[in-house]
Order: C-alpha cells, then structure tokens, then sequence
C-alpha cells in the first residue's frame, strides 16, 4: 500500500479519482498532494478547497481526515520528517563504522533532496506567518532534534572508536546541518545550482577535518 502511495506523488493539477477505494490511500494522496501546493505556493495561500479540486475529493472528506487547515499541515510536516529518517534507517543497516554512518546521512540530502527542500520550504513560510502554533513549531523543530542526535552520537562513537580525530561532536553536527540547510535554501532561489556538487564538497571537507593525524 505505501508503495502504490508513493508512486502518486502529486502534482497540483493531477487528480486521483481512482484512490478513493482505501482510507489509507486517500489520507497519503492528501498529505503527498498538499505537500506539493504548500510547497509550490505558501501555507497561507493554499485552501483546503485547492487540495480537494488537485485530488478530485471533496473538502468535506479532507476535513473528515484532518479537520482542518492547520493539522492537515501539521500532519505534512510529520509525516515528511517520518519518510526521510525511514530511508535513513533502511540504508543505514549496511554501515560498517561511523565513517559510513555519517556518510550515509549526509547521501540522505542528495537522494532525499526534493522532499527535504520542500519540507524546509514549507517550514520557512510557515515560520512567517501570525498563526503559528505549538504543536506545528515543535513537528518542526523534531527534524532538527533527531538529526542532532544522529549526528552527534555517529561523532561521539567515532571519535572512542579512533576512527575521527577530536572533535566537538555538537559543533561539527551543528555545521554540518547549517550547511545542508543552505543548499536545501539555495536552490529555491537558484534553481539551477549544483546542490550536489555543493553537498559532496561539503562532505570532502568535513570527512578530511575529521581525519585522524598521524602521530
């Protein structure tokens, strides 16, 4: 079912009539579908009416689901960070050390990287709105949480296991993540920057700061 569901990833002009046989299919082709709108347009702008003309159900039935704007977008936002740490997880099974685990995570941001574009995207113009709310900021703010904790704990681990030199785990994951992030924003504003390139430079330059010093 998941898979069916990931291959309707939306467009705002598709419509999926055919979804409507399985409650779990119609709830993921409305996350997927607002997703896209929140992200092509902003948070404000987008009504639960575009959502329901782009999927070709009725308001009605997206106010059943999440009862309203707000926990639709919530719900987005969650769901979202839930699918970028389950592709971590799946891949991250084949990492012999923490060299490859950190490695593995930084990959996530150009295998990943649409998604995670737009969930920054989504979460910047919903940072500038007046309606901001608990529960939406701190969905948000679990994205950054848990890969603080990714990134500082592969760090701790290699540095006891020798395989990096000293550092400051928290700061390393602090740049580490800033870094993504502005390419993450880099390319909204230009679309045609080579955010690969960007990100494997990146990656150059932390694993060589990382590099254990031969005595």
């Amino acid at each position: 079912m998941k898979t069916r569901a990931t291959k309707t990833a939306m467009t705002p002009a598709a419509t999926v009539k055919a979804k409507k046989n399985q409650p779990g299919d119609v709830a993921t082709t409305l996350l997927n579908c607002a997703l896209e709108l929140f992200a092509r347009q902003n948070y404000s702008s987008v009504r639960i009416k575009d959502i329901a003309d782009a999927t070709g159900h009725n308001s009605a039935l997206i106010y059943y689901y999440f009862g309203s704007k707000e926990n639709l977008f919530l719900k987005v936002i969650e769901s979202t960070v839930e699918k970028a740490f389950e592709q971590f997880e799946a891949i991250k099974h084949d990492a012999r050390d923490s060299q490859q685990v950190l490695f593995l995570w930084i990959q996530i941001h150009i295998m990943q990287f649409y998604l995670l574009q737009k969930l920054a995207k989504i979460s910047l113009d919903y940072a500038g709105t007046h309606g901001r709310t608990p529960q939406i900021d701190k969905a948000i703010k679990k994205f950054y949480e848990k890969e603080s904790v990714v990134l500082k704990n592969t760090l701790t681990d290699g540095i006891q296991a020798g395989v990096f030199r000293e550092v400051n785990p928290a700061d390393m994951a602090m740049f580490i993540s800033t870094y993504l992030d502005g390419v993450l924003f880099r390319t909204v504003m230009f679309p045609k920057f080579k955010y690969k390139h960007a990100i494997n430079c990146m990656r150059e330059f932390v694993f060589e700061h990382l590099a254990v010093k031969p005595a």
